[in-house]
Parts: C-alpha cells; structure tokens; sequence
C-alpha cells in the first residue's frame, strides 16, 4: 500500500503548474475576452517563476527530508545541471539548490541559486517549518528576491487506509526586467493531498488533491492582478484536468470568473467575465 501512496502523491506535486497551462490556453482561444492590460505576459512570468520555485521546494525538500512522498524523477533530472548541497547545523538541515550559471528546468532556464531550512525532526503535531530564500536568482532573464515560508503537515495512518498531507505557502517576491519594469508579489496557496479507503468498496482507495488560496501582483507600472481560488480546486486520480473548483482574477477593473465545474472529468470549464456574458473554455 505504501508503494501506491508514493506513486500517486507525487502527482500532485506539480498540480499547480495546471493554472498555468489553463491561462496559456485561454489565451489562444479567439473566444476569449481581451482586456487593455499590458503586462499580462510579465503577469504569466510572475506566476510561472512561482510555481516552478515552490515546486522545487517541495520536491527537494520530499527527497532530502524522508519525510513525505516525492517525485524523485523531477529531482534526479533537475540535478543534472543544478548541484545540491545539504548540511547540519544544531538540528537544522541547511539546503542550496544552485543553479550555476545557467541551469535549463523544464525548458527555462534559471540561475543562482535557493537556499532552504528547516529541523531535521518532526514536532509533536508531525509539522515542518522550511524558510528559503532566493541568491543571485535569475528566471527568464527575470531577476527575482525575496523570501518564502513553506509549512508541512501530515497524517499517516496507513494501517487504516488513509494518508494526508498539507503543504501551506507564504511567498514575497521581487520581479526586475531587463526594461526596468518591476513588481511585487505575495502569494498564500495552500496544497492538501488525500488517500482514503472508498467506504462503499472496501478495497478500493480515492486519490485526490484539493488545492486553494490567492495571490496579489503589483508592477511598477501601476497594473494590479490578484488571484483568488473562492471555491478549492479539486484534482481526481485518473482525469487531467481540475474537476471542480472557482478561480477568480482581477486583472486591473477586469473580473473573470473561471469555474471547473461539478465533479466530472472534463476538459470544460465556464468563464464569466466582469459583465456576466459566459464562455465555456476547453483546457
């Protein structure tokens, strides 16, 4: 059973990645509304750069730590260019992912390097505070500072079918371009990923993730998005896409409402915008 846990958590390390791809393909679909915004490329940057640093976090934390399920084959490949060091310091494990020069990760290339803690024994209420932050870091071109906390939570109680773990992220980062933009941008996101016994067929388990919080990006410019998952989002074993879930994004004046839907397995998903007109969507 433990083997199983492990294979399936690993897919919902990267779950986050998925609001990324939904907002390429809305982007491409003609249907779409447009808005003036004009840093809405940078705006996808912003949110590309912090989906791939937690997701790094996550996953070398999983593979240093021991302590939860991780997808060593992210780690493994990302260490074919990127050299990772770890050390021990009065109960403290130290971590620097350094990405040299230029460090290619899923396509994009990145360099200087993270620097992540954190105690090398669990808490009484099996929690792990890892802090990081960001040296030299370059991601597109994109200089990025800032700091992170990352809090991890999990209940183990396999014996009786059941496994659940909670990743809660607070970030406050620095975005500068090559052209002298800038912005800020915090982010609270919140990772719940569950392995229950389906009470109606013994025998049979249900794999899922519900994923929820909100993110605020300034530029310097004066444009302002925010990002706010109101209802969580629900990702299922077996679909490969959000099966419920509301995601809400202000982009300036502009609202647009996106909404997964009910619970089934599809590839649709509703867009409202700020005067009510719906859209369905193909992810």
């Amino acid at each position: 059973m433990k083997n199983r846990v492990i294979a399936f958590l690993s897919i919902f390390m990267v779950s986050s990645i998925f609001l990324i791809s939904c907002q390429d393909d809305d982007d491409n679909d003609p249907q779409t509304p447009t808005t003036e915004v004009t840093t809405a490329k940078q705006f996808k940057d912003v949110e590309a750069a912090n989906t791939e640093i937690n997701k790094t976090v996550e996953n070398v934390f999983g593979t240093e730590s021991g302590f939860i399920p991780t997808d060593r084959s992210f780690t493994n490949k990302m260490s074919d260019c990127a050299a990772i060091t770890s050390e021990v310091t009065d109960n403290t494990r130290t971590i620097v992912i350094d990405f040299g020069d230029g460090c290619e990760v899923n396509g994009e290339t990145i360099s200087g390097s993270i620097r992540m803690s954190f105690a090398i024994e669990l808490d009484t209420e099996n929690k792990v505070e890892i802090t990081y932050s960001l040296e030299n870091f370059i991601y597109r071109d994109i200089t990025i500072t800032g700091n992170a906390t990352t809090r991890f939570t999990f209940n183990n109680d396999l014996a009786n079918g059941s496994y659940t773990s909670n990743f809660v992220t607070t970030s406050d980062f620095s975005f500068t371009w090559a052209d002298g933009l800038t912005a800020t941008s915090t982010t609270n996101f919140t990772n719940e990923t569950f392995f229950e016994s389906n009470q109606d067929n013994p025998g049979e388990f249900e794999y899922y993730s519900l994923n929820s919080g909100s993110s605020n990006t300034e530029f310097s410019n004066g444009d302002i998005y925010s990002v706010e998952i109101t209802t969580p989002l629900r990702n299922e074993r077996g679909c490969a896409y959000i099966v419920s879930g509301v995601i809400v994004t202000n982009e300036n004046s502009e609202t647009i409402t996106l909404d997964f839907g009910n619970g089934e397995c599809d590839n649709i998903a509703t867009q409202t915008d700020s005067d009510g007109n719906e859209t369905n969507i193909e992810l």
